[in-house]
């Protein structure tokens, strides 16, 4: 059945926990019973620990690697990165996005199609949801593209303003996660049964496509608290809930990945672009899930906040690569790292590319299990970047140090001589 009206919200740090299909405490009556009829994709896995290199993804259909955003203090995506705004605008749909944050977005190729939720107030979580609901579902003779991106779940969690605040961070430390995580779970209830459902009731599912999903997770554990920090099943994998005219179900056992969206809405709207991804449509044919492990990386190696005020002062065009203002190198972060994993919807596997560190763990109970042979993953990941169709995107502005690291790395992994 081919759609044309596709409605994408993307909830900010949301875990696969936080959700009452997976933790039945939740308490969200009313998100639940308007996605009854929505699928749950049980092992849904985002491609970075990272809002701006994660939205690159979803809307690119590409790997971090591949659309160039490797982290998110990197500026922009390689040149000549297609995206979902551009595609759905080309073809004659109303676009356009609505975020708590809008500046997360700066210097992307998307920007200019994301602007705030409500334009009047200060606080974005705070702004009219009526006027919202009518710029984000218009009337039912046009076909729409629309993105909606919820921040209240970040980090701060809605606490902002209230005297006194615990710190979470020191509370997990403590081994009081469970009383951190309250107000974790408060900020996600609130978004959920709050705000979203009044904007899912507008929705005519008969008619509309609606991918509700998280753009990576939070830590709260020993491990890891931000997400920023390292990646960990609590941080890549999240929520998909997803709900297309004539049904839709994703694989029961395999893993799909936040770069199958792009071939995905591409193919229920018969729209034709010339991508090579790595990407498998949920819908139709699809692809063949079986055997597949995704990939999700983490690139910290020029610091992990974007919010900075130079960011936000700092005029588009002066950004003149992905790394550089003015042709002058942004300043790198000493305690960067570079870390990859990947993600059979099973097993974990995840490596640090600077001291070649690193776990194979048990997904659903989260203990490590013996791994006699590295090499095999490491392969596999060679097989990954090398294979990809986007490779050459990588020399446009590639700096000698990295292309030899490049280099080194897939030699390293024996996937070149």
């Amino acid at each position: 059945m081919r759609v044309d009206k596709f409605l994408v919200v993307s909830i900010d740090c949301w875990r696969y926990d936080a959700l009452s299909r997976t933790h039945p405490l939740l308490n969200t009556p009313k998100f639940d019973l308007l996605t009854r009829d929505y699928a749950l994709a049980e092992r849904y896995f985002v491609t970075a620990p990272a809002t701006r290199p994660s939205h690159s993804s979803l809307f690119s259909g590409l790997y971090p690697f591949e659309h160039g955003l490797y982290g998110q203090t990197y500026l922009k995506t390689f040149e000549g990165v297609a995206n979902l705004f551009q595609v759905f605008d080309a073809a004659g749909y109303s676009v356009r996005g609505f975020s708590e944050r809008p500046d997360v977005f700066r210097f992307l190729d998307f920007e200019s199609y994301v602007g705030p939720v409500d334009p009047d107030v200060t606080q974005q979580h705070m702004g009219a949801l009526e006027r919202l609901a009518g710029a984000l579902i218009e009337p039912d003779d046009v076909p729409q593209f629309k993105f909606l991106h919820f921040w209240y779940t970040h980090g701060g969690y809605g606490l902002g303003g209230i005297p006194d605040t615990p710190n979470l961070r020191q509370m997990v430390d403590e081994g009081r996660t469970a009383e951190a995580l309250r107000y974790y779970y408060a900020a996600v209830t609130h978004v959920l049964e709050f705000a979203l459902v009044e904007l899912l009731k507008r929705v005519d599912l008969d008619e509309w496509a609606v991918f509700i999903c998280g753009d990576h997770g939070e830590g709260f554990c020993d491990e890891v608290m931000a997400h920023g920090d390292r990646l960990h099943p609590n941080v890549v994998h999240v929520p998909m809930l997803a709900h297309v005219p004539g049904g839709l179900a994703f694989p029961e056992q395999e893993p799909v990945s936040a770069i199958d969206l792009f071939p995905t809405v591409t193919e229920l709207a018969g729209v034709e672009t010339d991508y090579k991804g790595y990407g498998r449509s949920w819908v139709g044919e699809g692809g063949d899930f079986a055997g597949r492990w995704v990939l999700s990386e983490l690139d910290s190696l020029y610091g992990i906040g974007f919010l900075s005020a130079k960011n936000l002062q700092t005029a588009p065009e002066r950004v003149t690569s992905r790394t550089a203002v003015d042709e002058r190198e942004i300043e790198r972060y000493d305690q960067g790292i570079r870390e990859w994993c990947l993600c059979d919807g099973v097993r974990f596997y995840r490596e640090d590319e600077q001291s070649a560190e690193y776990v194979l763990r048990d997904l659903k109970d989260g203990r490590d299990l013996a791994c006699d042979d590295p090499q095999v993953f490491r392969a596999r990941y060679g097989e990954i970047v090398g294979q990809s169709a986007y490779q050459d995107m990588r020399a446009q502005d590639a700096s000698v140090d990295e292309a030899a690291t490049l280099e080194q790395r897939l030699r390293d992994l024996g996937y070149i001589e």
